[in-house]
């Protein structure tokens, strides 16, 4: 039984899909002007340009200290 269950929802899914689908390929629900993408990209570029020394940081400081105890261990390997 839950089979069927399962089929039919299925099946509902995919009309209520195709039917939500094609509705709103007619109709639009809101404009943007023509300025509103080059001025959202130009507000990203400079929110990543003054947000790339934290994500340097970020990246840096786990690097240097994986690489310092990595010539720590080699150096300590070669004393032995």
């Amino acid at each position: 039984m839950s089979k069927l269950y399962l089929k039919v929802a299925g099946v509902v899914g995919a009309v209520c899909g195709v039917l939500g689908f094609a509705s709103s390929a007619k109709a639009s629900l809101f404009t943007l002007p023509t300025s509103s993408v080059a001025s959202t990209t130009a507000y990203i570029g400079e929110f990543f340009s003054d947000l790339s020394p934290f994500i340097y940081l970020a990246i840096g400081i786990p690097l240097a200290f994986y690489v310092i105890r990595k010539v720590i261990s080699m150096v300590a390997g070669r004393a032995r």
